[in-house]
């Protein structure tokens, strides 16, 4: 007989012992699982009986058929599922479409708001009399007498060229000048404010011309501009350059009124900028303007002849180049103003300005202005625009001590800028690359950051305009006025401005879903399709967590006595 290891006979033994034990550990596991299981089900169950959402109870009853339970909780899964459909789509209007423009309960009195600012510009750049422009482009396009020019004549016919149409800018022009001297030139150049204006009625009492209307610097060169505020409060002037002012100083103190706010309660009726007290051309603005035949010129502008005028905000920089309408000379223009007001609810100051699509005051800075006004936005934006994309920028466009001022050989370049910048907001929009390489492309990462929403308090002024024949010469013979032979060269055109009504309606922005509305709107919902109130979600958090750890406290005993 063969004798077997013992050691082998105890190894068998341990093997086997290990191999019991092991299945009985998982015997155990498996067998605590499944009373874990059943506690969930049990718990589930009794959520199902107790709670108050519509249809729960029939799936949890142990009464209920199985086909039953099956058409419950399909009823239940489908409520459910279109319940949070709805609540999406308010989610969807809530968050992108939260402000809503209505016009507001009562009527605003036209003194509650200034009269609009009134900026004119004289289609004549050049008085001949002084500065034949003709005369200097023909003998600055042709090469030989072009070298013939002195240095002030050539630098004469290239500062007024700014001012001009772009087809009377050379390309053997300068690149940039003296922004100093430019200005310089064209103010001594262009109609000054006695030969412009020859009388101004405001509130049907003669007034000064040189005490409403001051000297501004624009894109058309020197204006006169009526109700706009001071330099001092319309510019950072800590930011702009020294080289020259864009507005005269007012002597008017304007710190009473606000685009926000407008005027104080407690203000006086006269009071800056100027507010209108009725309407009717009695209680508005009434410009006599003249231009001298001699002065006029036909290359600089065109066969226009004329002045441009534009309304805008007291608080805004003027831009005529964008909008304006036309008094022609020997002819009389009523405008009858309508003001267009919008303001914003003081509860949306919560919501991001992109939702609400306008800045309140505090909100955005602007490197050259005071006062965020879209227009002035728009300014300082074409302006850093042009000077990345051209390396200098109009010398009427807002811009700091250190950026040069364009000449006559970038018009081109300033007139291709700012239909880059128009183009590349379209295509930002349209979702379309706009990228590049150079300078377009640095100008395009500057107008990215432009944004130049509406403010929320903004103050627009419509015009409606009507124009005839203004035969002043017949009127002063019928009034046995002596005509000078000076005089007999003039041409006189008035300007009425007035406001149409004594009232107007004003927008308001305001809120279309609130918070309250927003979770108004979702419990109806809730409630309508599965009977949810707050209460069902206390309900829903106590059996997560409370009813769970107390079921589990009772349970300890059948943990442990698992068979």
């Amino acid at each position: 007989m063969k004798r077997r290891s013992r050691s082998r006979s105890v190894g068998s033994i341990k093997d086997i012992t290990l191999e019991a034990n092991e299945n009985l550990s998982k015997d155990e596991e498996v067998k605590t699982k499944k009373h874990k299981l059943g506690l969930l089900k049990k718990h589930l169950i009794d959520y199902s009986a107790n709670s108050n959402l519509h249809g729960l109870k029939y799936i949890g009853e142990k009464d209920r058929t199985l086909f039953e339970k099956i058409f419950w909780l399909l009823m239940f899964s489908c409520s459910l599922i279109f319940c949070i459909g709805k609540i999406h789509l308010i989610w969807i209007r809530w968050n992108e479409s939260p402000v809503i423009v209505s016009f507001a309960e009562k009527s605003t009195p036209v003194w509650q708001i200034p009269f609009p600012a009134v900026t004119i510009c004289s289609e004549t750049k050049a008085r001949q009399t002084i500065f034949n422009l003709t005369k200097y482009y023909h003998l600055y396009d042709d090469d030989i007498t072009r070298l013939n020019l002195t240095k002030k004549e050539r630098r004469l016919f290239e500062d007024v060229s700014m001012v001009c149409d772009v087809n009377v800018a050379s390309y053997y022009g300068t690149k940039f000048s003296d922004a100093k001297e430019t200005v310089q030139n064209i103010k001594e150049l262009s109609p000054k404010i006695n030969d412009t204006f020859y009388a101004c009625v405001w509130k049907n009492s003669l007034s000064i011309c040189l005490d409403e209307f001051l000297p501004i610097i624009t894109e058309e060169g020197v204006c006169y501009t009526f109700n706009t505020l001071g330099a001092e409060e319309l510019f950072r002037l800590e930011n702009l350059n020294k080289d020259y002012d864009y507005l005269e100083y007012s002597k008017r103190n304007s710190s009473l009124w606000t685009l926000e706010d407008g005027y104080p309660a407690d203000s006086p009726v006269e009071t800056y900028p100027h507010r209108g007290i009725g309407f009717g051309i009695k209680s508005g603005l009434n410009i006599f303007l003249q231009s001298k035949e001699i002065d006029q010129d036909f290359l600089c502008r065109g066969p226009v002849k004329g002045f441009k005028i534009l309304l805008h905000n007291p608080a805004e920089l003027p831009r005529l180049s964008k909008q304006y309408f036309r008094a022609p000379l020997s002819h009389e223009v009523v405008v009858a103003v309508k003001p267009n007001m919008m303001t914003t609810s003081k509860g949306l100051k919560s919501l991001d300005s992109s939702r609400r699509q306008c800045y309140f005051p505090t909100e955005r800075f602007l490197q050259y202005f005071k006062i965020y006004t879209q227009a002035n936005c728009e300014i300082e934006c074409l302006s850093n625009f042009t000077y990345a994309r051209c390396g200098c920028v109009h010398f009427g466009m807002p811009h700091g001590p250190k950026i040069p001022v364009c000449n006559a050989r970038k018009i081109i370049c300033m007139s291709t800028a700012q239909m880059e910048l128009a183009t590349a907001e379209i295509q930002s929009h349209l979702g379309k690359d706009t990228t590049d390489n150079g300078t377009l492309g640095n100008a395009l990462l500057v107008a990215t950051k432009c944004k130049c929403l509406q403010s929320c308090t903004s103050i627009e002024y419509d015009a409606e305009t009507s124009q005839g024949d203004y035969n002043w010469q017949p009127l002063f013979k019928a009034l046995k006025i002596d005509i000078s032979k000076e005089d007999t060269d003039v041409s006189i055109s008035r300007v009425s401005i007035f406001f149409k009504e004594d009232q107007f309606i004003t927008s308001r922005r305001s809120e279309l879903y609130g918070q309250t509305e927003f979770l108004a709107n979702v419990g109806g919902l809730l409630g309508l399709f599965l009977g949810f109130s707050i209460l069902s979600l206390a309900e829903i958090l106590y059996f997560l967590t409370l009813r769970i750890w107390f079921f589990v406290e009772s349970q300890p005993s059948k943990l442990e006595t698992i068979p």
